[in-house]
């Protein structure tokens, strides 16, 4: 068991209610805007990426990726905690982004312009800005290399109120303080509260976060773990991440097919689980 946030107490800053509440297309598009500064016609967002648990990288992690009309490519994700690796992790994100858009033998030349942007509740270069954008650039000349991938860390404790746009101040400050929200008239913040209180009364929304909340607690335990020999470790993570995507997949077809009521229960009755399972032709016991 673990000792989890309550539900119903998550805040847009909390990393599963900030990857529901951005699969909204519309609230993407709204907040890359305020965070880039120009607008964006349209924003296709990769549901699939954001709350899924991806096998073929390290860790248990929640992001959203999305793409736009013209081709670019977003990966935006929320940082709570100081890992000071966010440099290298912005390298494995930009990476794994290209790697997923070009085949192989296809030229390089079509490779979109990409932004992996961190919205961070701490100062992750502590030079007290709301913003902090990265290009690659030649040191002799100054000249911008062109590749057109970009990384942008966002401070939400910034103090250089003057040099940026007040939209973008005023957004990190409600990720700081949501209590901002209350007597604001900023649409954005209005769209993501509506969107924030539906997912809180999702009850299969529920049963993903706590799933999610014990694969996160279950990876932090097998971190603490010693001498374990490397197979064992991977097999069992393994298995825990089939065992938790069947549950995921169960959750969606009960959704669809008129027992969305009976998901909050599945935790707490073996036997409706069992039921369930058999109705849909699925195994858990992997």
């Amino acid at each position: 068991m673990t000792n989890r946030k309550p539900f119903k107490d998550l805040l847009f800053s909390d990393a599963f209610m900030f990857a529901a509440v951005m699969e909204d297309p519309e609230i993407c598009r709204g907040v890359l805007e305020r965070i880039l500064g120009f607008p964006i016609q349209r924003v296709y967002v990769r549901s699939e990426a954001a709350l899924f648990v991806n096998p073929d990288y390290r860790g248990v992690r929640l992001d959203v990726l999305a793409d736009d009309a013209d081709g670019s490519i977003f990966n935006v994700e929320m940082q709570v905690t100081d890992q000071h690796n966010l440099p290298k992790r912005s390298r494995a994100y930009q990476s794994r982004m290209d790697l997923s858009l070009l085949k192989p033998g296809e030229n390089f030349n079509r490779l979109p312009v990409s932004y992996v942007i961190f919205i961070c509740t701490f100062d992750p270069f502590t030079g007290n800005y709301w913003r902090y954008t990265f290009d690659t650039r030649c040191r002799e000349t100054g000249e911008e290399l062109g590749d057109q991938a970009y990384k942008i860390f966002l401070n939400t404790k910034g103090t250089n109120t003057q040099a940026e746009p007040p939209e973008l101040v005023h957004f990190l400050q409600y990720i700081e303080n949501a209590a901002v929200s209350l007597q604001s008239q900023d649409r954005l913040i209005r769209q993501i509260e509506r969107k924030l209180n539906d997912v809180k009364h999702d009850n299969a929304m529920e049963v993903q976060y706590m799933l999610f909340s014990e694969m996160l607690s279950q990876e932090r335990m097998e971190g603490l773990q010693e001498g374990h020999k490397a197979g064992l470790q991977e097999g069992h993570k393994a298995g825990l991440q089939a065992g938790c995507q069947g549950t995921l997949n169960l959750i969606h077809a009960m959704s669809q097919n008129g027992d969305g009521d009976k998901v909050s229960l599945l935790a707490e009755d073996p036997a409706l689980l069992k039921e369930m399972c058999l109705k849909y032709h699925m195994d858990l016991s992997d």
